[in-house]
């Protein structure tokens, strides 16, 4: 599995209690990174890892198709990841249909079933997962100047 970390300095640490954003599909998972840097302003670098299935880690999020009427799935114990059902992981990138706003043109029906999605670590992850790290400000593209 994939996932995304976001922080502060160049150099990411991944060790245990690590916040991480899963990246089941790369739909979902645009729309979850976004989420998170909308929530934490002070992010400047975006690490993609890889999960292996032996390590352990802790899936935690909110689910449902309501905001009054959702699951929360906040266990405490640290398993591997391949022995985490996988209802759960295909829960993190499950779309529903959400209702258009009619005042807003461009805006497009659809949204995630799961809010606030996390996978913490519950041991550090080797420097051999990391498959990159880079600045925040190369998805926002290039500034123009007037």
């Amino acid at each position: 599995m994939l996932a995304v970390k976001l922080h502060n300095r160049p150099r990411v640490s991944l060790g245990r209690n690590a916040c991480l954003v899963p990246i089941v599909d790369w739909r979902s998972g645009r729309v979850l990174v976004r989420q998170w840097l909308r929530s934490t302003r002070t992010a400047r670098y975006l690490t993609l890892v890889r999960i292996p299935p032996t390590h352990p880690v802790c899936l935690r999020f909110f689910y449902g198709p309501d905001d009054f009427f959702r699951q929360v799935v906040w266990p405490s114990e640290f398993r591997p990841l391949r022995e985490w059902p996988p209802e759960l992981l295909h829960a993190l990138g499950e779309w529903w249909d959400a209702w258009r706003q009619p005042h807003v043109a461009d805006s497009e029906p659809g949204g995630l079933m799961a809010e606030d999605p996390e996978l913490v670590l519950g041991a550090p992850l080797p420097d051999t997962c990391i498959r990159w790290t880079k600045d925040v400000r190369l998805l926002y593209g290039p500034r123009r100047r007037d």
